[in-house]
């Protein structure tokens, strides 16, 4: 099972697409959660956006998207960083019944006050220097148009998306249209301009023929080709995505040292060991009375 992220350039240089399929790296976020049908659906496409975002990123670090909502879900986040690696979790409400046709507003949105974030965070930061952060109000029916949206919006720039996700797979195409040499498409001339508009509806009515299905069985080679195979382009890049949490031991532990040694140790007073649960690959921490003892000595 391969998960791999395709990247094309249209030989006028006035789009380029993204397409990606994710199945063995989506099962391992997933396989240890018991989410919802359709939380799960709506995290897998979050998690096919953030591996096509993220073959833009221009520096080593990583890019996260989340959806704070004020529904039934009340945070989902997906991570992916410049090597694309990627992992992804979602935190709802458990006593409430999730509805395998809930809509993505019913889940995220149901009071009006869901958030979608977009956090650009740089590995090696100046002292000082804070992640970049991005927030926008939750608009639209689904992730693709709250991602279209926030693009339009920020960036500036015509991005579509197609999405789809099942318990197997999860995939995505973008199509963005390119900013010329200081980030602003050329309208020099009234031809220049149309023949841009005419070009970017053409490419669009060329991905508005994929079917749901070919984004979760086909790969990203099999796609470019049946969708733009009269349209001359070259492919950029051709880069293998993979599942992996930052979690570790000693991260945790420095979580711990931090609460203090006081409150660490009247938490020990009712409880063997402290345990630590991540979010994200579902792994436990256990810190004991000796452990703990440890954090703070010398």
């Amino acid at each position: 099972m391969s998960c791999e992220l395709r990247t094309i350039l249209f030989n006028n240089q006035t789009a380029r697409a993204q397409i990606v399929r994710l199945n063995h790296s989506w099962q391992q976020i997933i396989k240890n959660h018991n989410y919802p049908k359709a939380i799960e659906n709506m995290l897998g496409e979050l998690v096919a956006v953030s591996v096509v975002l993220s073959a833009s990123l221009k520096f080593k670090g990583s890019l996260i998207l989340q959806i704070k909502g004020d529904g039934p879900v009340s945070l989902m986040t997906a991570e992916c960083t410049h090597e694309l690696n990627v992992r992804a979790t979602a935190v709802f409400d458990k006593t409430k019944h999730i509805q395998e046709n809930s809509s993505f507003q019913e889940l995220v949105n149901e009071k009006g006050r869901g958030r979608f974030v977009i956090i650009l965070d740089p590995q090696n930061r100046l002292p000082g220097q804070h992640p970049y952060q991005g927030i926008i109000e939750l608009s639209g029916q689904s992730i693709a148009q709250a991602i279209e949206n926030y693009m339009q919006q920020s960036e500036q720039l015509k991005t579509r998306l197609w999405l789809q996700s099942d318990h197997e797979s999860t995939g995505a195409l973008l199509l963005q249209q390119m900013p010329n040499e200081g980030g602003k498409l050329d309208s020099a001339t009234t031809v220049e301009t149309h023949e841009t508009q005419a070009q970017w509806n053409h490419l669009t009515l060329l991905c508005n023929t994929l079917k749901p299905k070919e984004l979760l069985e086909n790969s990203p080679e099999t796609i470019a080709r049946h969708l733009f195979w009269q349209e001359p382009n070259q492919t950029l890049s051709i880069r293998p995505a993979h599942f992996f949490c930052t979690c570790s031991r000693e991260k945790v532990a420095k979580v711990l040292k931090g609460l203090g040694k006081e409150e660490i140790e009247d938490a020990l007073k009712t409880q063997k060991s402290l345990s630590i649960n991540c979010d994200y690959c579902n792994t436990t921490y256990a810190f004991d009375s000796i452990d703990c003892a440890a954090l703070f000595s010398d």
